[in-house]
Order: structure tokens, then C-alpha cells, then sequence
């Protein structure tokens, strides 16, 4: 299969650790974006090895904190490929609470709506 998507809608990763949460975010995607490419893992490794594949990304949302984000520097990754990072998750919130780092990516905070998801693709597309 080639992961050179950019003869196609938009690609996104999505990186969560809970199957149901992950597939309600592909789902949320997919319903914005029907002609989105929309790979998904549990595993922030296995995104970091998706997100090199990509030519180009939309968004990557990813249950992880900045800290992580900053020491992978994935940041780097998905900018250089023209897309968002948006995190999610314990260490995303408890890192927002507490004030450890810069709050320099959007955070999906719990509970989240669909329409809380679909507000940061469509933040993120302007």
C-alpha cells in the first residue's frame, strides 16, 4: 500500500491507547472528511513511524503531554509535513492543569464532544 497520500483527501494519525476512544475520533474525522485518509495506532511509537511515511498531514491527535511531544520532537515531524499536533489524554490534561510546560498545542480536554473535535480540525485548517 502506498502512504504517499497526497493525490487524496487530508491524512490524519490518531494515536490513542483506548480502542473505543480512538475509533470515535477516526469516526469523528471521517464524518468531517470522507475522502481523509485516517491512520490510526495505540502506540506513540508506531505514530511517530506512521507520521515519517506521510508527504504531507492534516492533523495528528495523539494521548500524550508536551513534554513527550517536545523529547520525540514530534513536533518537528508533523510541521515539517504541514500539520497540527492535537493531544489528549492524562498526561496532556494534568500537564495543561498544573502549568509544566507551554501550552503550545490545542488539548482535547475530557470529556470531549464531537463537536468540541470538530472545532480544533476546523481551528486547525485556517
Amino acid at each position: 500500500m502506498d502512504n504517499n497520500c497526497s493525490d487524496r483527501g487530508d491524512v490524519y494519525v490518531i494515536a490513542v491507547h483506548d480502542f473505543v476512544v480512538l475509533k470515535d475520533l477516526e469516526d469523528t474525522v471521517r464524518e468531517f472528511d470522507p475522502t481523509a485518509t485516517v491512520l490510526t495506532t495505540t502506540s506513540c511509537d508506531e505514530a511517530i513511524t506512521k507520521i515519517r511515511t506521510q508527504d504531507q498531514l492534516a492533523m495528528v491527535f495523539i494521548e500524550a503531554g508536551p513534554v513527550y511531544i517536545s523529547a520525540v520532537r514530534m513536533d518537528e515531524l508533523v510541521r515539517a509535513r504541514g500539520g497540527r499536533i492535537v493531544l489528549l489524554g492524562d498526561d496532556a490534561e494534568d500537564e495543561w492543569d498544573e502549568g509544566r510546560s507551554p501550552r503550545r498545542w490545542p488539548t482535547l480536554q475530557r470529556p470531549f464532544s464531537s463537536q468540541s473535535v470538530l472545532s480544533i480540525i476546523i481551528a486547525g485548517r485556517r
